[in-house]
């Protein structure tokens, strides 16, 4: 029998945790915010709020993320799945 989403993932803890698993995978995909500045088109001070773990990205620059590097992120939303 399989469970329902709501049993298996709490989107809530999600939220809550995804500005750390973010700034993990920048971390450990780039060398500094300056590099995450450009490689993202955002400010300076979004790319330090991301590296930080302070503030989340939209959704496009997520999904940026995931066009550019499948196996990277893949592998950073294994580590989502289990922290979720």
């Amino acid at each position: 029998m399989r469970k329902s989403l709501d049993k298996v993932f709490d989107p809530y803890r999600f939220r809550s945790e995804f500005p750390d698993l973010w700034s993990s995978y920048l971390r450990g995909n780039f060398r500094n915010p300056e590099t995450v500045s450009v490689a993202f088109d955002v400010t300076f001070q979004t790319a330090c709020n991301w590296w930080h773990g302070t503030h989340r990205p939209s959704g496009d620059k997520v999904a940026l993320a995931a066009l550019r590097d499948p196996e990277g992120f893949a592998a950073s939303m294994t580590t989502i799945r289990r922290a979720a």
